[in-house]
């Protein structure tokens, strides 16, 4: 997390900037469960025992990582045939741990609205570019005043540490040049001016960051991420009603016995001694909550559907199978519909995202700059196989060929010609050396 933790480097953001940042850091507290209180503490609650601290943020964003990212995507670029590019480009994915890096990106994507991804030149002992996975606290992007699609300066800019413990700010500006990038390091030691330590030209026509919105956001450049300040909010009024339930609990839950024409002295409640009440007018009774706080539990419960339906994150994504039977695939479309179409929205972000990222990657690796690749991405819903495959046979009665049938079904139709071919062979020659054998008997 670590955002705005050092005051000297907060100084130096613009008010604009430290706008968006606190935004950012608020979404970072909700989703590592950093909730503030909702009660206050009381002189019969001194360590704050009541509060109940629910944290539907976390489940919110990792649900949408999992539906982007939780299988892998496929990157090709040759359908027919697997190239020595793919190749060398399945090899820098692995180094730079792909499935990994696709997952923290989708976190900050929707943590904080917008990804951003660095590459960087191997260096020594090393065989791949570098994928590096930006905190989008420390970037700030300028734009063109009339376009704000048109990128002219990428900062990256984050405090740190020098050996002697020292504050230090270090800043790296990629800036357009014409045509051209050009990366300009620079350090600030402590409230001093920054100093340039390496002015160095990109050699490309594009820059080595490639970044994306999370969710569209039309006029921003930074995207909407899927727990704006709206949801953080929610999730802290479900927080509220719970621990004033659990308020309403300590207090009132356990049974108070009151008397009425008795002395204190009279009645001995031991679990040894016997009750008398000498006065026939004397009263004993027991003062309980006349209420099982149904009204508060359905109030948390529509809030509770309010967050998921704000979010677009439904409860039975979420493991939730109450009351529900066996489904259909198109009641399981319905059920999944806010977060399939979420997701979709992601996968046309990301995904260009990804394509450029990768015609990049090749052109790093010295495979020219016109290499676009293809993203398979994998089925968003489970399927139910059996139903899959009579659909499969009605569609072949309808004259579907069997080569689209097999890849509807995820097979590759050349391989399996090749191989029914080969199966086909062995049991002929089978069937002929048994047929040989039988022949050669008296």
């Amino acid at each position: 997390m670590g955002v705005i933790g050092d005051q000297l480097w907060w100084s130096r953001v613009s008010a604009e900037e430290q706008a968006r940042l606190v935004r950012y850091r608020t979404a970072w507290e909700a989703y590592f469960g950093q909730i503030p209180d909702p009660l206050t503490t009381s002189h019969s609650d001194p360590r704050g025992l009541d509060n109940v601290k629910v944290n539907f943020i976390r489940p919110i964003v990792d649900k949408g990582v999992a539906m982007l990212f939780g299988q892998e995507p496929i990157f090709e670029l040759d359908e027919s045939t697997t190239t020595p590019t793919e190749v060398w480009l399945e090899q820098c994915w692995r180094a730079n741990h792909k499935m990994l890096t696709l997952q923290k990106m989708a976190i900050n994507g929707g943590v904080c609205g917008h990804v951003f991804v660095k590459m960087a030149q191997p260096q020594r002992g090393e065989r791949y570019p570098r994928v590096i996975n930006l905190s989008p606290e420390y970037v700030t992007v300028v734009t063109e005043p009339d376009d704000i699609e048109r990128v002219t300066l990428y900062l990256i800019e984050f405090p740190a540490r020098a050996e002697d413990g020292a504050q230090l700010t270090i800043r790296q500006r990629i800036e357009r040049e014409g045509q051209r990038w050009r990366i300009v390091d620079q350090r600030a030691r402590g409230d001093r001016a920054f100093e340039t330590v390496a002015d160095t030209p990109w050699p490309y026509a594009w820059p080595p960051i490639v970044d994306c919105q999370n969710l569209p956001s039309p006029n921003e450049y930074y995207g909407l991420a899927d727990i704006e300040e709206d949801i953080i909010h929610l999730n802290g009024s479900l927080g509220f009603v719970l621990s004033n339930m659990a308020r309403i609990v300590r207090h009132h839950a356990h049974p108070k016995t009151w008397a009425k024409g008795v002395q204190a002295t009279e009645i001995k409640t031991a679990v040894d001694e016997m009750i008398v009440l000498n006065s026939p007018e004397a009263e004993l009774h027991n003062l309980e909550m006349e209420s099982d706080l149904a009204s508060s539990l359905a109030l948390y419960e529509r809030l509770k559907e309010a967050l998921h339906e704000m979010s677009r994150t439904p409860e039975v994504a979420m493991g939730k199978m109450n009351n529900i039977g066996t489904l259909s695939g198109v009641a399981l479309q319905i059920l999944y519909r806010p977060l399939t179409e979420k997701t979709e929205a992601k996968r046309r972000t990301y995904g260009e995202m990804l394509v450029e990222l990768n015609r990049r990657l090749l052109a790093l690796g010295g495979y020219g700059e016109e290499q676009w690749v293809t993203i398979h991405w994998p089925e968003l819903l489970p399927s139910d196989p059996l139903q899959e495959r009579q659909v499969a046979l009605i569609d072949q009665q309808l004259g579907v060929s069997a080569d689209t049938l097999l890849s509807q079904l995820g097979y590759d139709a050349a391989q399996e010609a090749q191989k029914r071919e080969v199966e086909d062979r062995a049991l002929g020659e089978s069937a002929l050396t048994a047929w040989e054998q039988s022949a050669s008997e008296p």
